[in-house]
């Protein structure tokens, strides 16, 4: 290889590092997951979705329900427990998410959430807004 084609490729590979600003890598799975949010009125609302990829940081899934940048949804989700950051990993995975990124693709709402990492994930937070 050239030196000239080596410093092309290393200038592209430092470039896609720098605009490639995720945590953790994402992994293309296909899982079922519950979601539970609450509307602008305070109406809670349950949705089944399926993940299209999953980190440990958080998952991309395909809503039905139209949410906001910023809006924290409830998940349960059978997340491999490699992907689980919590002191006692489980079967099923029950965290807080918010949304970070929506995007349509072909119709349909991809959205983007991030994992909270509570001490003890719960719905209480839906609770309180009907409250």
């Amino acid at each position: 290889m050239s030196e000239r084609n080596l410093r092309q490729a290393a200038h592209t590979l430092s470039k896609n590092l720098r605009t490639d600003k995720r945590r953790e890598l994402r992994h293309t799975i296909t899982l079922p997951a519950k979601v539970v949010g609450s509307d602008c009125y305070g109406g809670r609302w349950s949705e089944f979705a399926e993940t299209l990829n999953v980190s440990s940081g958080g998952v991309a899934l395909r809503l039905s329900k139209k949410v906001m940048m910023g809006d924290v949804l409830y998940l349960e989700i059978p997340l491999p427990t490699r992907f689980q950051k919590d002191i006692e990993p489980s079967a099923t995975y029950n965290t807080n998410a918010c949304v970070r990124y929506i995007e349509m693709r072909e119709n349909q709402q991809i959205v983007r959430l991030q994992f909270l990492r509570d001490p003890a994930p719960s719905e209480t937070l839906f609770e309180q807004r009907r409250g």
